[in-house]
């Protein structure tokens, strides 16, 4: 008797844990919406022309600054933008703004939803500075924006600028650091929704110097891949590279520089081991020699750093410069390269990659890559999207795209993302409160 009641008290305590572990478990439940938000294009400036790829006719956009705020079908693969910047409902593809100016320059960028926090390597506010940041507040309240800012003297003064809802803010370079040369600039919205844009555009007397669309980078990290930088190896004209670095924490960073090419990777002299001030942009000329087309730049830090590149290139007959800018590492995305005739370049110790295209005809070609430290690709004529299936883990890649205006780049990373908001649970509790 003893040991049946002894039975039924352990089984009845077995009972309540499990009754517990249920209920624990129903009211920790939670619920999840997600969606695309959408993704705003830089607008132009006067004589400027711009214009954006879209997945299909049937894409929504609106304008920013607009007293709409309904979205309109694009009735076109391609959308003109003028001085208002655009917003783009991506629903996961990836849109890419392009700029410029006749025979003169050309610039593209990633447009992208709000950030919260926005790095650019690049541009200056000397006297041949035109350049300025775009502040493009896509939401329906003030945004109040933060805007820190480096260069060859250290840090500068920061900037508060208030951006009306459902507006954009210009603010020239020469108006945030003057007649500072090397310039480093971080983003950050105190509150709204702000994606933020830089133009480095040079001229010096009636002379134009060029210009490109600086793309922006995520958070400083201590491993960088800058991918697929234009080399030209003419006697003639051979290339020169303009390396820009800062460590922008509390301690100064010792790094190492590696050249990576279809001629081997190699460590260009003085970048084993270079000693970085902590605040002080650094600019580091690189002349390599080198049969190459196409070069890209692995850096390693013991403290977390910035880099960028700034290269010269000519194109019919005018020279134009980039910005190449650090690339994440690559995941599947959908890319909108309609008009583009985009050349993809990757870098990875073992590269291997599956892609899919999509032409104006509807036909789609897959294509699969493979190869180790630096690969590039020709997408074909007439592509109207490009989805990056599958990749391997540690590659990293970028584009550059080639017009008689000149030539602009960007990196691959994924501008429309899906995101994810919890949603409340609701029960009895709720009301009796």
């Amino acid at each position: 008797m003893k040991l049946r009641r002894g039975f039924y008290i352990l089984l009845l305590f077995a009972g309540v844990v499990i009754l517990s572990n249920t209920l624990n478990a129903t009211v920790s439940s939670h619920k999840y919406s997600e969606s695309y938000p959408a993704i705003a294009c830089p607008g132009s400036g006067t004589g400027v022309y711009s214009w954006v790829s879209v997945a299909t006719k049937k894409s929504l956009y609106r304008k920013v600054a607009s007293k709409s705020t309904k979205f309109t079908r694009a009735k076109s693969s391609t959308i003109g933008i003028g001085t208002n910047p655009i917003l783009i409902d991506g629903v996961g593809v990836t849109s890419i703004a392009s700029q410029s100016v006749s025979g003169v320059w050309s610039g593209s960028a990633v447009c992208s939803s709000a950030q919260g926090e926005q790095w650019f390597i690049g541009g200056a506010a000397d006297v041949s500075s035109k350049g300025y940041v775009q502040l493009v507040n896509s939401g329906l309240s003030e945004a109040i924006v933060d805007i820190a800012i480096w260069s060859e003297h250290g840090p500068q003064v920061g900037k508060v600028i208030s951006v009306k809802a459902n507006s954009t803010a210009t603010v020239r370079l020469d108006a945030l650091a003057a007649g500072q040369s090397r310039l480093v600039i971080r983003v950050v919205p105190r509150s709204g929704r702000v994606t933020a844009f830089l133009m480095d555009e040079r001229k010096l007397g009636l002379r134009t110097l060029g210009g490109d669309i600086v793309n922006s980078v995520g958070a400083p990290t201590k491993d960088l891949v800058i991918t697929g930088i234009p080399h030209r190896n003419d006697q003639s004209a051979a290339s020169t590279h303009v390396l820009r670095l800062i460590a922008p924490g509390a301690a100064p960073a010792n790094l190492r520089v590696e050249l990576i090419s279809t001629d081997g990777v190699f460590v260009p002299v003085g970048l084993d081991s270079m000693h970085l001030d902590q605040g002080i942009v650094k600019d580091i000329v690189l002349k390599p020699t080198i049969i190459s087309h196409i070069i890209s730049l692995r850096i390693h830090s013991d403290q977390p750093i910035q880099a960028g590149v700034y290269s010269v290139d000519t194109s019919s007959g005018h020279k134009d410069f980039l910005w190449s800018v650090a690339s994440p590492q690559l995941v599947p995305m959908r890319l909108a390269v309609n008009s583009l005739n985009p050349s993809f370049y990757f870098t990875g110790d073992t590269i291997s990659i599956s892609l899919s295209t999509k032409l104006t005809s509807g036909k789609i070609v897959r294509t699969i890559l493979k190869g180790r430290e630096i690969r590039g690709w020709n997408a074909p004529k007439n592509s109207q999207t490009i989805t990056i299936v599958d990749v391997n883990p540690g590659v990293v890649g970028s584009v550059i795209v080639r017009t008689r205006n000149g030539i602009a780049g960007f990196p691959l990373i994924p501008g429309s993302v899906l995101t994810r908001a919890s949603v409340p649970n609701s029960d009895i509790s709720v009301i009796n409160r």
